[in-house]
């Protein structure tokens, strides 16, 4: 199942006031463009809370991490195909999960979990969305000013000489990484 972008048109409508329609046809795929690139910068989902299943190396060590900063249960997991008893491991809700006793597996794809994970909600991130399809939205073409005669607009730029366009800033990378997952 797909997961839901971290805004929705009418979402965005009511955060331009009404002046960006909900249904005009470019606002979905920029939501969803924009969303996309904030899951992949993070390398992982954030929100909201889901059930997900996932396999991942075992490290041979005893800390094995999942991709998430937000862990809230692991209802089941096995290690090279033989199941583990949950009630054995300790986990932290930044993902870290280690074993009473033992190492985990070395083996490559050696561990599949059923895990509970994300925010419930993240209203900086929802903004981030906000900002930049309002900003795509203003200046699909990228244009930054245009003239007729006497007439000109100037549109807000997302970076020097650039306006318009699924552009992250500085200020937005600054809150997404707290949500990014090191080495993501």
């Amino acid at each position: 199942m797909p997961l839901p972008p971290f805004l929705n048109p009418a979402e965005f409508s009511a955060g331009t006031g009404g002046k960006i329609a909900a249904d005009d046809p470019r606002v979905q795929p920029l939501i969803d463009g924009a969303t996309a690139a904030i899951r992949r910068y993070c390398g992982w989902h954030v929100a909201p809370v889901v059930a997900e299943s996932v396999t991942l190396d075992g490290p041979g060590g005893h800390l094995l991490s999942f991709p998430t900063l937000r862990l809230e249960s692991i209802t089941a997991l096995s290690e090279c195909g033989k199941v583990a008893d949950v009630a054995d491991l300790e986990w932290s809700e930044l993902g870290n999960v280690r074993k009473r006793r033992g190492c985990w597996t070395d083996r490559f794809r050696g561990i599949t979990a059923t895990i509970e994970h994300g925010f419930e909600s993240v209203p900086d991130v929802a903004q981030i969305v906000q900002q930049v399809v309002a900003n795509a939205v203003s200046s699909p073409l990228g244009a930054t000013s245009e003239s007729a005669g006497a007439l000109s607009v100037s549109w807000a730029t997302t970076a020097p000489g650039v306006s318009g366009g699924l552009s992250l800033l500085a200020r937005d990378f600054a809150v997404l990484d707290m949500y990014r997952i090191r080495g993501a």
